[in-house]
């Protein structure tokens, strides 16, 4: 079963974080959902990061977003892959509904055996407010 949100029709089984609120304190969570895509994709899947609601990171507060992969579904090797990181100026950063926070082709540098990934929130104040939808699709 599926669904669409905005251009991309997303399989149940390939969702990260479906309206997960973001970490209550300064710190860091891993998505609700390890996501087992297949392995190597030659460049064809993506990660997608969406606000579920409007986010609002304060002045000089922050949010990282990770990608770990893995041949487990307790996916570990982050990569160095940062897929997002801001940290907030005078002005603030906002996300409104729907808004894409970042995008990301999963790399087909990866071992073969790597079929599982997880994605972890770091914020350095309290985010719950604002709610994270992630999934992988097919590009």
């Amino acid at each position: 079963m599926g669904y669409k949100n905005r251009a991309y029709v997303i399989d149940n089984n390939l969702i990260l974080s479906k309206n997960q609120a973001l970490p209550a304190a300064s710190g860091n969570e891993d998505s609700t959902n390890v996501v087992k895509y297949g392995g190597n994709s030659l460049g064809y899947a993506k990660i997608v990061v969406k606000a579920h609601d409007t986010i609002t990171i304060a002045k000089d507060k922050a949010l990282t977003i990770k990608a770990s992969y893995g041949a487990t579904s307790s996916p570990t090797d982050t990569l160095n892959k940062v897929l997002y990181t801001a940290t907030a100026g005078d002005s603030g950063i906002t996300f409104a509904p729907g808004d894409t926070i970042c995008e990301e082709i999963i790399p087909d540098s990866l071992p073969d055996n790597y079929k599982y990934v997880k994605l972890n929130y770091a914020v350095t104040a309290n985010q719950s407010a604002g709610h994270i939808d992630a999934y992988v699709v097919m590009t």
